[in-house]
């Protein structure tokens, strides 16, 4: 995956969740992680773990 957008797109896909269930999983704002899918804003490092421990879990490379 080239993109941090890819990569978020790509782990609800994988997880089967929305947004919304995103933004829970790891206790950010829907439109926070609309950002990041979106514009390609970049996460706090709070999130920057739980996503890592998330990509780590369905196998996505967080580099």
């Amino acid at each position: 995956m080239d993109t941090f957008r890819e990569k978020i797109k790509a782990l609800r896909i994988k997880k089967g969740w929305a947004q919304e269930d995103l933004a829970r999983e790891i206790d950010v704002s829907l439109s926070t992680v609309q950002r990041w899918e979106g514009k390609g804003a970049k996460p706090t490092r709070h999130a920057r773990r739980a996503l890592d421990r998330l990509w780590h879990e369905v196998g996505i490379d967080s580099d």
